[in-house]
């Protein structure tokens, strides 16, 4: 699964579903490395996110406590073309 693109609950999904795989015992370990490998980098992408949203919040919580109205946040599309 590409982590760029996914949303979160489609990492946290794949997540799950790796987990299922490494618990059988049927794998190869070239499979289970593999597994284990994107399982890290879903990891990775799903920490970021979440420290992206954390960031959103704050600004809005921000705004509230300041009195000035929130500004629109570019889309995570619009973000995307930019990164």
């Amino acid at each position: 699964m590409e982590s760029e693109g996914a949303t979160f609950k489609q990492m946290l999904d794949r997540l799950e579903q790796i987990a299922e795989m490494l618990e059988r015992e049927d794998l190869e370990l070239e499979q289970s490395l593999a597994l284990f490998e994107e399982a890290v980098g879903l990891l990775k992408a799903s920490k970021q996110k979440l420290s992206e949203s954390r960031q959103r919040v704050e600004r809005l919580l921000g705004s509230l406590e300041e009195g000035v109205e929130a500004e629109p946040l570019e889309s995570e599309e619009e973000e995307a073309e930019e990164g």
